[in-house]
């Protein structure tokens, strides 16, 4: 009796075995051993399941050219609806060796009239990999709010057998239905899905949230190089929420090139908290060349608090190449958006030129988008262009409009650094005293104010030089000459200019004071910013380097100070109206020797810096140092930011210079009472 017992127990768990584990033998649409067979069988029994495949190659779907047994359906699968199914078209590989170097082995067709490959339906824990699924309407469909933790990965979505050519469907993959924390991808070579050649979209994200997509292809080949366009890449629609499109690593970065029209398009008023992080969007996938799409990523139809890129390392997305815009801004209800971090218009290296046709479009009556420490150069076109009258008050800041990443080599948009046109107002161009923008370089004007509708548009604390036009120029093109009161219309109200009358260098204190007008209504309600600036042949300048601000009095004079050490031989400025009015930079006047810096010494100090220049540590001595009297080093770079500070308490002194970048830096010695008493120009090499 034992024994029978003991018989019934092995035979009940060698059955049990057995049904985990189905097995496709052939590529017959349906009947024993086919792939239809599997499908029904593994959701009709227990437990989680392993669907294989072992198809021998006298099969008569096996081409001994291509290397891959094709399976073409009449009819669409059975929905998968066992939770832990695990399809693995990777199996035939281990059975019949790598008939196929270049991708899978196992291929669905649905022959144009089929409406999916693969269904999910409303489970979990589902795996569906090593497949080229192409001429369906939708090549796989995960739905259902119970459709959670699957995994779509290492499958030809859209095209032939090698990626080198489309077999599109419809909708390559769609997510949709509520469906949930599923993964599309992820960061092994081998689980890359290439999404691509498919006539509409490559992926869908619909009414779903939580989803994570990494380290794809979409709308390329499988070498990265070129394209096989969907329409759009990866659409994210209607209540699409908290997804992640990427990721921090270089193996999580999806590649999102070569489509028809948006690489990424966010769509929807319920679009929102989405993340769009680390990608490729309109490069090859060496982030070095474009392959473009129309436009890289588009927000539009009130799709709001999104990020694209972050302040992580390797956040940031490449947005170059597309022949459009790299990032579009549009329509009524779109908001309150995140463009962090990227580069727009460079390769990878943030170097070279990779050009969208232009770098930033914000159109439509979309607001308040958010675009913070960006490079955003060498477009054709605009760096940053906002259009139509109320696509308003939009905050930029801490982005580099026209270099490259360091910030100090020109790599110039081909027209302005910023654009505004048609009636946008209340935008918002760097922010004192640290997020101002470096607008540097671009082929027309820094900023560009266009239309007569364009009002209250403050510009304050940012680095803006050798433009080819204007550092701002409110239309009409070319300076502007002041009015008498301040009552003329036009972009910015035309706001006027501050007038500088003087400035007086005290040596032994390093303060410059200047003295200037402002004929505006109400002036004490306005602020003058001051600026270091070069020589223009216009006679007006650009402000390099933000020296200070000054309030006027009633009357419109002013009157302020300041102590930085100037690398620059001339002053400008901008006045900006309690509307937040800016107006263009003013006429340059000369500052008085010595204020262009130079080798200063006090009667009573001498000072030497050896070596000069120097790679590494740097020595200084100071001659006549008085007993009991405090001493401290400032160390400033070319653009009269303070780099070091220390105290002086041995002779001689050390500064290590190892960590800092080759060029010209200023050292300044000062008392206890901070007067400076010694001025020295250093190279670091």
């Amino acid at each position: 009796m034992k024994h029978i017992f003991l018989n019934f127990i092995l035979l009940t768990f060698s059955l049990g075995a057995f049904a985990t584990e189905f097995t496709v033998t052939n590529t017959s649409n349906s009947g024993s051993g086919s792939l239809r067979a599997a499908v029904t069988s593994a959701n009709t029994s227990g437990g989680p399941h392993q669907i294989k495949f072992n198809i021998p190659t006298s099969d008569g779907g096996y081409n001994s050219t291509t290397g891959v047994w094709t399976i073409s359906l009449t009819a669409p699968l059975t929905y998968i609806m066992k939770a832990g199914t695990v399809i693995d078209g990777t199996t035939q590989t281990t059975f019949a060796g790598n008939t196929n170097p270049d991708g899978p082995e196992i291929m669905l067709n649905g022959n144009g009239t089929v409406d999916y490959g693969f269904s999910v339906m409303n489970v979990s824990d589902v795996i569906i990999k090593g497949f080229i699924i192409s001429n369906f309407i939708y090549g796989i469909q995960v739905t259902g709010s119970a459709a959670a933790n699957n995994t779509i990965r290492g499958n030809y979505i859209g095209v032939n057998y090698n990626a080198s050519d489309t077999l599109p469907n419809y909708i390559g993959v769609e997510i949709y239905g509520g469906a949930h924390d599923n993964i599309i991808g992820g960061s092994l070579p081998e689980y890359r899905n290439i999404i691509s050649g498919n006539s509409h979209i490559g992926l869908r994200l619909m009414q779903s949230s939580n989803n994570i997509v990494k380290g794809n292809y979409i709308g390329l080949d499988r070498t990265g190089t070129f394209a096989l366009p969907n329409y759009d890449g990866i659409s994210l629609e209607g209540y699409t929420q908290f997804n992640i499109i990427g990721g921090l690593t270089a193996e999580e970065r999806n590649v999102v090139s070569g489509n028809v029209a948006y690489g990424i398009p966010l769509i929807g008023l319920d679009t929102r908290h989405n993340e769009i992080k680390g990608n490729f969007i309109g490069t090859n996938a060496q982030g070095t060349a474009a392959v473009p799409n129309t436009y890289g990523i588009l927000f539009d139809d009130g799709s709001r608090y999104n990020d694209i890129g972050g302040y992580e390392p390797g956040a940031g997305n490449l947005l170059s190449g597309n022949s459009g815009y790299g990032v579009f801004i549009y329509n009524l209800g779109t908001t309150e958006n995140n463009v962090i971090g990227n580069l727009i218009g460079t390769d990878k290296t943030g170097t070279m030129a990779v050009p969208n046709g232009n770098g930033i479009v914000a159109d439509g009556v979309a607001k308040n988008h958010f675009i913070d420490s960006n490079i955003i150069s060498g477009n054709i076109q605009q760096g940053i262009a906002i259009h139509v009258a109320g696509t308003d008050s939009h905050k930029i800041t801490r982005n580099k409009i026209g270099t490259d990443i360091s910030g100090n080599n020109p790599l110039p948009n081909g027209e302005d650094g910023i654009r505004i046109a048609e009636g946008c107002s209340w935008n918002i161009i760097g922010i004192l005293p640290d997020s101002g923008n470096v607008i540097a370089h671009n082929g027309g004007n820094g900023i560009n104010i266009m239309t007569d509708a364009d009002l209250y548009n403050t510009i304050s604390g940012n680095s803006i030089y050798d433009n080819t036009g204007l550092g701002i120029d409110l239309y009409f093109p070319g300076p502007n000459t002041n009015d008498i009161n301040d009552t003329d219309a036009g972009p910015n109200m035309r706001m006027n200019y501050p007038v500088l009358q003087n400035a007086v260098y005290d040596q032994q204190s390093g303060i410059t004071t200047v003295t200037g007008t402002l004929d505006t209504q109400n002036p004490q309600n306005a602020k003058v910013e001051l600026f270091l600036s070069d020589n223009y042949t216009s006679g007006y300048g650009q402000g390099e380097i933000y020296l200070c601000t000054a309030t006027p009095l009633a009357n419109g004079t002013f009157t302020t100070t300041f102590n930085h050490p100037l690398t620059l031989s001339k002053l400008c400025a901008t006045a900006t109206d309690a509307n937040g009015n800016t107006s263009e930079f003013s006429q340059t006047y000369n500052l008085p020797p010595p204020a262009f810096i130079s080798d200063l010494t006090d009667n009573k100090l001498s000072v030497n810096i050896y070596p000069n220049p120097s790679s590494g540590f740097t020595y200084f001595s100071i001659d006549k140092m008085e007993p009991n009297k405090k001493y401290f080093c400032e160390v400033y770079s070319q653009i009269s930011k303070l780099v070091k500070r220390l105290n002086i308490n041995k002779n001689p002194s050390f500064i290590d210079f190892s960590e800092f970048n080759s060029g010209l830096y200023f050292i300044i010695i000062k008392d206890e009472n901070n007067a400076v008493l010694v001025s020295k120009k250093f190279i670091n090499e």
